[in-house]
């Protein structure tokens, strides 16, 4: 009796499994679970947040502005004066042994002074002052300016600059990590995109191949002609040279977030591709463009985006310099107060005065020199409020464009998504028209195309939403995804 062959029906059926065999690998996309031990986001920013070259450069910059301002603090430090005079021979043989201590202070630019001198010997008559009784004198007092360096001197002008560069450091610092987790996070989905367009490439790849298995075996029976495997060879081919380049790609955005993958010791981890997500989520929100959000967002945006932090603490730098150049045109008017009293017998017959006041006045006249600093001062403010009014603006527009970014890269992933559910359909129609005879296998290798295609672009769309949305977190100034 005469076997029968495999009806086109059984044969249609077995290639059906086949092909199906792929979808879940694509569909897995939509909601299911990551893989144990997958490369996650937050693992990728806190590796930035702590070893990324950039942001530790940045963190050294913060210590030496604080190690600046505890410098500057160091001009409040109390000053000990200690000296000592002696005349061995002549006819006035006498020595002199003073201490003196003098405090400034942020007050006004007030210091207070205390000491205590002694002398023993002869003193000619216009050496009076110079004498103390036995036991030595103590005094004390204070000394302030009343004009110039009164509001502000050089002391505390360094001191408040110093404070504001502290703050520059910080909003700096603010500035590198948002820029290094934005790039970070780009390459991150980078890397998930290729790996996701690698599993695609390979499932397509491995359908062609079962499926020559499946005709060889065919042709070998006569019931298909040769030609029909060829064709199925030369679309392996071409999957094979899709597989190689979407590997390649793969490679390298590895590569590329190696960069911000690192050990204990800083260096970058080339991530294995075992830790492959097998998702990127799909759009959770749809309100991106509506106008009372988009105020919103800029206003949080001026309150949070650390560049105009950094501006705002330099044009106070050039305010506190301006100020300190402003006083300078002052006139000096300093004045001084101090009490002494003397100790133990007297040594020497004289009047001794207990309160001393003084008051020394300098006039300047023409003063060029802090005229041509404080226009140089009130220029750089100039520029330092039109950077920052530019920076406004500019922030302004980037927060209306990523919102239309979002917006549209949303409506993208609905389209996307239908044209792959779509093209999915068709091609399982046109399987079932392959099996009943009605079409041919050209004609499902085309179909099995389109819905390859249409998945790279549903990842690609993702891809592009989930960049605009690191571009939003960004632009708002949140040092998070």
């Amino acid at each position: 009796m005469r076997r029968r062959k495999p009806s086109w029906r059984l044969w249609t059926l077995v290639l059906s499994c086949l092909l199906w065999g792929m979808t879940p690998r694509v569909r897995a996309q939509e909601g299911s679970s990551q893989p144990d031990g997958a490369l996650l986001l937050p693992e990728v920013l806190d590796s930035i947040r702590r070893a990324y070259p950039q942001v530790l450069a940045a963190l050294a910059d913060q210590r030496a502005a604080q190690a600046e301002l505890q410098s500057a603090k160091g001009g409040f430090d109390p000053i000990l004066k200690v000296k000592g005079d002696s005349a061995p021979f002549g006819n006035y043989r006498n020595g002199r042994f003073d201490v003196y201590l003098e405090q400034p202070t942020p007050l006004w630019g007030a210091s207070a002074f205390a000491g205590y001198r002694v002398s023993i010997g002869d003193f000619a008559d216009y050496d009076g002052k110079l004498v103390t009784n036995n036991y030595g004198e103590i005094r004390a007092g204070v000394a302030v300016p009343l004009l110039r360096n009164g509001p502000i001197d050089r002391r505390r002008a360094t001191l408040r600059r110093a404070e504001a560069s502290v703050q520059v450091a910080d909003a700096s610092l603010g500035e590198a990590r948002l820029q290094a987790l934005r790039t970070g996070s780009s390459r991150y989905i980078d890397w998930v995109g290729a790996g996701l367009r690698r599993q695609i490439a390979t499932a397509l790849l491995d359908l062609a191949k079962r499926r020559d298995e499946a005709l060889a075996i065919r042709v070998q029976r006569g019931d298909m002609p040769q030609i029909e495997r060829v064709d199925n060879q030369r679309a392996l081919w071409q999957r094979q040279g899709l597989q190689v380049s979407a590997q390649r790609a793969l490679e390298y955005a590895a590569l590329e977030l190696s960069l911000f993958v690192r050990d204990d010791a800083g260096l970058p981890v080339l991530v294995r591709e075992g830790r492959l997500p097998n998702e990127l989520p799909v759009p959770d929100r749809t309100d991106y463009g509506q106008p009372e959000r988009v105020a919103a967002d800029r206003k949080l945006a001026i309150e949070q985006r650390p560049e105009l932090r950094r501006l705002e603490q330099q044009r106070k730098q050039l305010e506190i310099e301006r100020d300190l150049v402003k006083n300078q045109l002052w006139p000096s008017a300093d004045l001084s107060a101090s009490v002494s009293q003397d100790f133990g017998p007297p040594g020497y017959p004289r009047d001794k005065t207990v309160l001393d006041l003084s008051l020394n006045v300098d006039i300047p006249t023409l003063n060029r020199a802090a005229r041509g600093r404080l226009q140089q001062a009130e220029a750089a403010l100039q520029k330092f409020s039109a950077q920052q009014r530019l920076l406004i603006d500019r922030i302004h527009t980037e927060v209306a464009d990523v919102h239309s970014q979002l917006g549209l890269a949303v409506r993208r992933v609905e389209l996307a998504q239908r044209e792959y559910e779509m093209a999915k359909q068709v091609e399982e129609a046109e399987r079932a028209k392959f099996e009943l005879g009605d079409s041919t296998l050209l004609s499902v290798n085309l179909r099995e195309q389109a819905t390859f295609d249409a998945a790279l672009r549903r990842i690609d769309s993702l891809v592009e939403y989930h960049r605009a949305r690191v571009s939003y977190q960004a632009i708002l100034g949140t040092d998070a995804p």
